[in-house]
């Protein structure tokens, strides 16, 4: 991948300094779905216990890099999973399909709480693929407490996406700290404030509007409790998104 080989060669092309100088060069791994796409275990190991997978990324990760650094950056899952909807869905996009699909999914997901656990039903390739919209991506805290299972509370940063967007100064001055990168320079300040979103909503999707009150409300209940464990494992009660 070109990425790799553009690392390769600068790591090449340094071979003669220092160590100590090669060594602060910091790799980055920037795939949206890290976290939480685990889909293709179910294919490695069959004979899971009760359904949950015995191995995941963060397992893998770690023994390759053990000293990593990982930086998550979560959303208000209600609105994660409109604009989920509004990015990946290819025609007839409607608030009252969103509704639709929503409803399908909270009851496929229900029906998998009655006879699997919560861990296993947010793992289940099956599921997953049935849902019509992707509800087990907003479930952070099983995830996050998957990775803290195997990496220390101090080797991952957590961020919210609508600090990120409403100070892109301070949370970039998070990461310099997190990575002991050092201060921020201003000229480096300066780049990355200008520095435009990816992935905006398109124009005819902002034409939608927001989702429907009702979608909205059974969102907020069912995502509510997991909030709430996600406030509690990491102190800190932005994360239960009230003020969304």
């Amino acid at each position: 991948d070109l990425s790799a080989h553009q690392i390769q060669n600068v790591l090449q092309r340094d071979s003669e300094n220092s160590y100590e100088k090669r060594s602060n060069i910091i790799i980055g791994e920037a795939s949206a779905s890290t976290m939480w796409d685990n889909n293709a275990w179910i294919f490695f190991y069959d004979n899971s216990t009760e359904g949950e997978p015995p191995f995941l990324i963060p397992d893998f990760i770690h023994a390759f890099q053990p000293n990593a650094k990982l930086i998550v950056m979560l959303r208000d899952p209600v609105e994660r999973l409109y604009s989920d909807y509004l990015y990946f869905a290819s025609a007839n996009k409607s608030v009252e399909d969103f509704h639709e699909k929503v409803a399908e999914s909270l009851q496929l997901f229900e029906n998998c709480l009655t006879d699997f656990s919560l861990r296993a039903c947010v793992y289940n390739n099956t599921l997953n693929n049935a849902m019509p919209v992707r509800l087990q991506v907003g479930l952070y805290v099983v995830f996050l407490l998957d990775w803290l299972a195997i990496f220390n509370k101090d080797q991952i940063l957590v961020l919210r996406l609508e600090d990120h967007a409403s100070n892109v100064k301070l949370t970039m001055h998070m990461v310099f700290q997190f990575l002991d990168l050092g201060a921020l320079s201003e000229k480096q300040e300066a780049l990355i404030t200008k520095s435009p979103a990816s992935n905006t909503r398109r124009p005819e999707d902002r034409n939608l509007g927001p989702m429907l009150p009702v979608t909205k409300k059974i969102l907020c209940d069912f995502y509510q409790p997991f909030n709430k464990k996600l406030a509690e494992v990491l102190s800190d009660e932005a994360f239960l998104w009230e003020k969304s």
